[in-house]
């Protein structure tokens, strides 16, 4: 491990530096003289060993950038007067797997079997959706798991205090903090669902799949044929149950009618949250260990089943080859579907990756569980992708036309008429299947919401002192507030609005990622960031990988957002909530800016040039923070001045 960080690493930043420094402000020894006996007591040692002249050279040009960006004021972190404090109670996961099993619970997610995928399969075909997928795998999903994985388990910290790399940039941790609070209200939600699907499947006859229920009307029926031609089609059995026991969408309810098995669920749900999230981090990454394992052994097991008991072969998927574009319209639709499937690697809710990535020993191996991880959710994308298109040919063959002759508007529709309607069909145990699939489901949601309760937790205990003391409280609260705001989501209007959420999720993800990208290439520089990870990794980081991140993913992010913007214009989701989702992030950001550059000294050029340099920006571990600052010269990384503020 010596001879990683000692020589290369110090060619590494001679290599990378020399450009920048040759133009360097002269006479740094005279303002901090505790250069000039580092650097004549290296040169001692250059003298006597070989390549010693080299490396005393990258100490000196490390020594003058770190110096010039240094803060002059009093020293510590954020308001420099206090560093950061390291929870040593916050623990790790017992086994490094861990942190694959927990990015990989949300492959699962229900976006994977939704209308999206299938839509976007059915315009643009295999070959081009699943470039599009790919690509948005190769140019966002994978350069953006590992800059979050970088800042997590450097760090060892949550999403906000992980802005010690960049200061004036933790408004976004803190944009990124209310924003997982926001979409808690309604994960619960999610969860619930697949819940009362999988609870009902144990019963002898599943309810969608009959007529003899209360709340089925006399319109009811179990056809398993239709005439194409017609307009209308007598609601079928598993559309009544999902509009009376979920959607609560029947005739005689109101926008405010609340559904009785939604309520007992999302509670349910919650209690379970609560007795889980009071547990030590070593348990919970047990627990989303075996529910990932579960999940793919059920997955396994249900497409296995599927592609015999459906003869799926490649004559399934022919029809579908190729792209059946009509307009530019829908190659935008295609790709920006694409693109929402790659994203879902990047875990629940905003800086997910960060939080998971915080509990891995110092020395795990980031680079390679971000390419394993990425590949899981590829290879689980691709298998649920020809599920949807073998539930949408079955359902279309005997129910209705999606979403001509049957239309819940509604995005969820597709995933529990489609699914629920061939689980049911199987002439095999089909409460076994459907039970287990709906099961799936639910652990998946189930885990994004115990991730992102993670990730709201650790970020306010790794960021505020004096909340560690009050964890029990402070989650117990917490959990109150959040499940009683989620039974909004289960009355009739609550639950409609899940059909314009996961648009505005993926806008506001990709303004906060492509923040990150060039937060960490560019404003904390493409040499400290490839070092900082060599030295985590101890092993070569290849600098084309550091440019592509650098160039690529932020001109790829770009792309997004612009077709992002053009479908959300083009299904006219209501231009208010944008304001306020993005306002929300652009005002906490902004006002963090400004507070932070005020509370510095000097000029404005210093004041920012303060704000940009990394505070407290090292390994929290006393042994390998040492060698850190041996190998990268930072030992005086923040130059104190006691009496600046005294005056």
């Amino acid at each position: 491990m010596k001879g990683i960080c000692g020589e290369q690493f110090n060619n590494c930043l001679l290599v990378g530096d020399c450009d920048d420094s040759e133009h360097g402000t002269p006479g740094l020894t005279g303002n901090y003289p505790g250069i000039v006996a580092l650097d004549q007591e290296e040169a001692g040692e250059g003298i006597n060993g070989e390549g010693g002249a080299l490396a005393f050279a990258a100490r000196r040009i490390r020594n003058r950038q770190v110096h010039s960006m240094a803060v002059r004021s009093a020293s510590g972190y954020d308001t420099l007067e206090r560093p950061y404090r390291h929870d040593q109670a916050r623990g790790r996961w017992s086994k490094a797997a861990d942190f694959y099993f927990a990015s990989c619970t949300h492959a699962f997610n229900p976006l994977m079997f939704s209308e999206y995928p299938t839509f976007g399969l059915l315009q643009g075909g295999w070959i081009l959706f699943i470039a599009a997928y790919l690509l948005g795998m190769i140019f966002y999903s994978l350069p953006l798991f590992l800059i979050q994985a970088f800042l997590g388990q450097f760090s060892s910290s949550g999403s906000i205090s992980a802005f010690r790399v960049a200061p004036i940039f933790k408004g976004i941790g803190y944009s990124i903090l209310f924003l997982n609070l926001g979409t808690l209200t309604y994960y619960s939600i999610g969860a619930g669902v697949p819940l009362i699907f999988a609870v009902n499947s144990l019963h002898t006859v599943m309810p969608w799949m009959s007529c003899n229920n209360t709340w089925n009307t006399p319109d009811c029926s179990t056809h398993d044929n239709y005439d194409i031609n017609e307009d209308y089609v007598d609601p079928h059995s598993t559309v009544e149950f999902f509009r009376s026991v979920i959607a609560s969408t029947a005739t005689g309810s109101t926008s405010m009618t609340i559904s009785l098995s939604m309520l007992v669920a999302v509670l349910a749900i919650w209690v379970l949250a609560l007795g889980l999230i009071l547990k030590s981090v070593t348990f919970i990454g047990k627990f989303l260990r075996c529910a990932c394992v579960i999940m793919f052994s059920f997955f396994l097991a249900i497409f296995l089943y599927l592609v015999i008991h459906e003869g799926v072969n490649f004559d399934t998927m022919h029809d579908n080859l190729k792209p059946s574009l009509d307009s530019f319209q829908s190659l935008f639709g295609v790709t920006r579907t694409a693109f929402l499937m790659s994203g879902v690697a990047l875990g629940p809710g905003w800086g997910s990756v960060i939080t998971l990535a915080s509990y891995n020993s110092f020395r795990s191996d980031a680079e390679r569980m971000s390419f394993w991880v990425c590949i899981t959710h590829a290879a689980v994308g691709f298998l649920a992708l020809l599920c949807c298109n073998v539930a949408h040919d079955h359902f279309e063959d005997h129910v209705g036309m999606l979403p001509y002759q049957v239309n819940e508007n509604h995005s969820l529709q597709f995933l529990y008429l489609c699914f629920s309607y061939l689980l049911g069909r199987f002439t095999t145990t089909p409460n076994l299947w459907a039970f287990l699939f709906f099961s799936m489901i639910f652990l998946s949601e189930f885990c994004a919401l115990l991730i992102q309760m993670m990730s709201i937790l650790t970020a306010l205990f790794d960021e505020f002192e004096f909340l560690r003391a009050k964890k029990t409280h402070i989650v117990c609260l917490l959990v109150l507030v959040l499940a009683g705001s989620s039974v909004f989501f289960c009355t009739q209007l609550g639950f409609s609005q899940f059909t314009i959420l996961p648009n505005l999720a993926m806008f506001t993800h990709i303004i906060i990622s492509g923040i990150l990208a060039l937060m960490v290439t560019w404003v904390y520089g493409r040499v400290r960031f490839q070092c900082d990870l060599q030295f985590m990794l101890g092993k070569t980081i290849s600098s084309v990988k550091i440019f592509f991140i650098r160039i690529a993913t932020p001109f790829f992010l770009s792309l997004c957002l612009i077709q992002v913007c053009f479908f959300i214009d083009l299904h006219e989701i209501h231009h208010l909530l944008i304001w306020i989702s993005q306002g929300l992030v652009l005002t906490m950001a902004l006002s963090y800016m400004v507070y932070k550059v005020t509370q510095t000294n000097g000029s404005w050029r210093q004041r920012i040039q303060q704000c940009l340099a990394p505070h407290d920006w090292h390994p929290v571990d006393a042994d390998n923070r040492r060698f850190y600052e041996e190998i990268m010269g930072i030992s005086e990384m923040l130059v104190i001045d006691t009496n600046a503020n005294t005056t």
